[in-house]
């Protein structure tokens, strides 16, 4: 399981409803190590999220793929360009 998730909260992430998926992820992870950080600058195609510290930048699109966030499961996640 995943520790640390960093999610943009920049413009073209918050029409993706960044802080919405911030937020599931925080109620559906038992500790909550979800932080929100200023752009990325991954914009386009979904909500920006990384799931280690300097790793991969994925692209989030609904909450179907939260619970591979939370399993650190990147087969299922789209890497963002």
């Amino acid at each position: 399981m995943i520790k640390r998730i960093k999610i943009c909260t920049g413009p073209g992430c918050r029409a993706w409803d960044a802080e919405f998926m911030a937020k599931r992820l925080c109620d559906m992870s038992k500790t909550c190590g979800v932080s929100v950080v200023t752009c990325m600058d991954k914009c386009g195609g979904g909500v920006s999220i990384r799931l280690k510290d300097r790793g991969k930048v994925f692209k989030l699109r609904d909450e179907d793929g939260l619970v591979n966030v939370i399993k650190g499961d990147e087969r299922f996640l789209t890497e963002a360009y």
